[in-house]
């Protein structure tokens, strides 16, 4: 196996902001077991939600500066970047603004969550107006939302009006349940996804861990140019602000598969047979 450098779009290794590294020595543990796998780029993702306000905001920009400099200090192999995963809401659009909202305030590249139980409205009107206004906008783990997986309209309309997809590396390994790991595989086939990224909370339950196997696995089902776009190309773009290539969706390159129903009756559904 050739030797790899993993980028990570998604992670909770900023202390004191989230339900991720509790303390800073916490945070320096995580990197370090991330430089261990071969990860050398880390965004850092705090969640952000309606309980954000101008005192949590200026702690994430201060804590990241605070490990920015232990990171050099303590000589650890990875280079971080900030940004955060943004719930979606009402207040969504409040924040777009902030020095944390788009991958290393490059104004481009956003990451997005959904509720993770009840269908949100006007994800679409969110997507256009990001995508108006020069954003792209990357859907968290689409793979997790239980009522995607019998709303796939859903996620192919959004794909098509430019939303990126990134996938939880654990989600594929199982560590989900096999119910998400069935659907990740579903959308790999289609591949609609864009990112893979690990969500990385701790050092155990929700950890880096995850990241060479799930590279693998997408190695061996799909193919190593894929897991390279997944791991490595894309998330190195998304941070640096590049454009990222997005396949148009084509039921003619998945007919006989699993899609091939569904496609079929939603073009039925449009043309209103």
């Amino acid at each position: 196996m050739k030797d790899v450098s993993f980028t990570d779009i998604h992670s909770h290794f900023l202390f004191d902001v989230d339900d991720g590294a509790e303390n800073i020595k916490k945070s320096l543990e995580m990197l370090e077991q991330a430089a261990s796998l071969n990860i050398r780029h880390l965004l850092a993702t705090p969640h952000v939600t309606e309980l954000i306000n101008k005192k949590t905001s200026q702690r994430i920009l201060n804590n990241f500066s605070q490990l920015k400099e232990k990171v050099l200090a303590e000589k650890i192999p990875v280079k971080i970047s900030l940004a955060s995963e943004l719930f979606y809401s009402r207040h969504i659009y409040d924040w777009l603004d902030r020095p944390w909202s788009t991958f290393n305030n490059n104004k481009k590249y956003l990451l997005f969550e959904l509720p993770l139980f009840d269908f949100p409205d006007r994800v679409g009107d969110f997507i256009f107006q990001c995508r108006l206004n020069g954003l792209v906008p990357i859907l968290a783990h689409p793979e997790r939302y239980i009522y995607l997986r019998k709303a796939l309209d859903k996620i192919f309309t959004w794909y098509n009006q430019g939303c990126l997809m990134q996938m939880n590396a654990g989600s594929l390994t199982g560590q989900f349940g096999s119910k998400a790991a069935d659907f990740t595989k579903k959308l790999l086939e289609a591949k609609v996804l864009h990112f893979a990224a690990s969500d990385a909370h701790d050092l155990e339950y929700r950890s880096y861990d995850s990241i060479n196997e799930s590279y693998n696995m997408v190695k061996e089902t799909a193919s190593t140019e894929y897991a390279d776009e997944l791991f490595i190309i894309n998330p190195g773009k998304a941070i640096s602000g590049e454009p990222i290539f997005q396949e148009q969706l084509d039921e003619n390159k998945i007919s006989n598969n699993w899609l091939n129903k569904f496609f079929i009756n939603f073009k039925k559904f449009r043309r209103g047979i």
